[in-house]
């Protein structure tokens, strides 16, 4: 077996190990705790439905993204249980579209895993590619996304993909390599508004092409900007009308103001790559080091043919991350289409710190930068696959106790609940829109009958916590109370929940007036002020998932005395 078949069979075994991490677990936290802005899954039910969205019903997210991915799930017909079958069939059901959206996302985001290989290969040695290759498919960044209902990991596939043809593109300029670029941007900006950048390598390329007989003309680089046009024209949905006139630029609920380039994104971009991708973060500036070094003593030394690739990927990544840079609002999704180029840099980097080593020490070295964001994967994937803390409160309430209780969250709860519970919901707008809650309330009976096993446990109405004026709130709050009589109360207690006075209020009460039975923490103490291991933005991620047990918010159940 010569050195490149094994080089294929190395990262065949790495892409074996991505996918494994990926396709498992994708029902997490389904239905009862989804990504609130899954939009995706909205635009397919929608989609499916033939109907317009009612922006009244919180359904302006339908406008978000593009449709592309949409359409396809779209063509699914709905997932239905029989209305005398176990909740745990409802609960599938009622999560079957958010787990077609994972499914689809996570296949589509394991494309990542190979070509950040063949990204690699053109910029570093073969061990260093496939470094490359293994710190993309245990990026604990990209892991987090390719497991979620949301358009950015498909998007840093394709979009990395389109660099690739475009660094083909320059090489051999035909028509075949303007039609394929041309289609591979096209599916970049149908996943994504930033999939505009991927023009810049195209242009880069066109430019700085081979110019020999026989090749493509210069108007070739007008079939990538149409398609691109047509991916505009065609696959966004358009807004009927601006929902966010005082925004410099909006659309679907993404505003962008002027005044929020003042150049903070790099210090949050870098805090962020440090908090998922610690192993990769020191990796990545190693490779910056040496690359920068080299460049300094090699840059004339170097064939035009690389030099010219190197400008090719700079085209995509410097006005990107620049971009990212000076942007105030930039957040840790948004860093996805960087992780192939950070990975490559990794590789160098890794491979020049190893030759430096002694030979006994080299192998050492190779472990050592691979383990640690292993590491990170493994503990992600076990913490994933345990029960979160809803359904561990779940487990508990329905083993432990009987009689009216009430859940105070953003969220829901894996459990049924009866149909008189249902109705002091039924015209509440924020608990209404909690997936779990609008599956039981649209599976009612024609004699309003719940589903089998349902008790009554109360989803607590988000009504009672808005307000201006925090006397009546508090009001509103002591009275319904008052008047329902919960036996149990359980209280989310994130951070969260922490700075809201009314919430706090709700908890003092339980506290006033029972006691705790109960409480469910992924985490040790210490984290309660820190945003709960969620979906996104997750400070110090890495490090918490080393002594992490579940996802989810922290949970309070007290047993209220009369």
């Amino acid at each position: 077996m010569n050195s490149r078949s094994q080089g294929w069979w190395l990262v065949l075994l790495v892409f074996a190990a991505a996918a494994l991490l990926r396709l498992r677990g994708l029902e997490r936290e389904l239905p009862h705790l989804p990504e609130p802005d899954s939009y995706m899954v909205m635009q397919a039910q929608i989609l499916r439905e033939g109907r317009e969205p009612d922006l009244k019903q919180s359904e302006k997210g339908y406008y978000a993204y593009p449709l592309l991915l949409a359409r396809g799930l779209a063509l699914l017909p709905e997932a239905k249980a029989e209305a005398s079958a176990p909740v745990r069939e409802h609960l599938a059901a009622a999560s079957a579209d958010s787990v077609r959206s994972r499914t689809l996302v996570a296949v589509l985001s394991l494309l990542f895993i190979p070509a950040t290989w063949l990204l690699a290969q053109r910029f570093t040695t073969p061990l260093g590619a496939l470094i490359a290759a293994a710190l993309a498919a245990t990026s604990l960044l990209h892991l987090e996304f390719s497991q979620q209902a949301r358009h950015h990991a498909p998007h840093a596939s394709f979009a990395l993909l389109t660099v690739l043809a475009a660094l083909q593109l320059r090489e051999r300029p035909d028509w075949v390599r303007y039609l394929v670029v041309s289609g591979l941007a096209l599916l970049a900006l149908g996943m994504l508004h930033s999939g505009w950048f991927v023009l810049l390598p195209i242009v880069a390329a066109h430019v700085l092409r081979e110019k020999r007989d026989g090749r493509a003309s210069f108007l070739a680089i007008l079939i990538p900007i149409a398609a691109c046009a047509l991916a505009w024209t065609t696959l966004y949905p358009h807004e009927p009308v601006n929902m966010n006139p005082e925004a410099s630029w909006a659309a679907g609920g993404h505003t962008f103001h002027w005044r929020d380039l003042d150049l903070s994104g790099f210090a949050v971009a870098t805090r962020l790559l440090w908090d998922y991708d610690p192993g990769l973060a020191v990796a990545a500036f190693l490779g910056l080091v040496v690359t920068l070094w080299s460049a300094r003593a090699k840059w004339r030394g170097l064939e035009t043919g690389a030099r010219k690739q190197l400008l090719v990927a700079l085209a995509y990544t410097m006005p990107y991350g620049l971009a990212l840079g000076v942007y105030k609002e930039t957040c840790d999704r948004m860093l996805l289409p960087l992780v192939p180029f950070l990975a490559t840099l990794g590789g160098i980097g890794v491979v020049a710190l190893a030759l430096k080593m002694p030979q006994a020490l080299r192998a050492g070295v190779l472990g050592l930068a691979l383990a640690v964001p292993t590491l990170g994967a493994v503990r992600y994937a076990t913490v994933r696959d345990a029960d979160d803390t809803f359904e561990q409160a779940a487990q508990w309430i329905e083993e432990h106790t009987s009689g009216r209780a009430m859940l105070c969250s953003r969220f829901a709860l894996p459990l049924a609940s009866d149909a008189k519970a249902l109705e002091l919901v039924r015209t509440d707008h924020a608990t209404r829109q909690k997936r779990w809650v609008r599956y039981q309330l649209d599976h009612l009976d024609a004699n309003g009958a719940a589903l089998a096993g349902a008790r009554d446990f109360v989803p607590m109405p988000g009504r009672l916590f808005v307000g201006q004026d925090p006397a009546k709130a508090q009001a509103r709050l002591e009275k319904f109370l008052a008047d329902e009589k919960p036996e149990w109360v359980l209280i989310e207690v994130s951070k969260y929940t922490r700075i809201n006075p009314l919430m706090m209020q709700l908890r003092d009460w339980a506290s006033a007036h029972g006691t705790l039975s109960a409480s469910f923490d992924g985490e040790p103490e210490g984290r309660a002020m820190e945003p709960a291991l969620d979906y996104q933005d997750v400070a110090h991620l890495f490090w918490r998932l080393l002594s992490a047990d579940a996802f989810g918010p922290p949970l309070e159940l007290y047993q209220i005395t009369r």
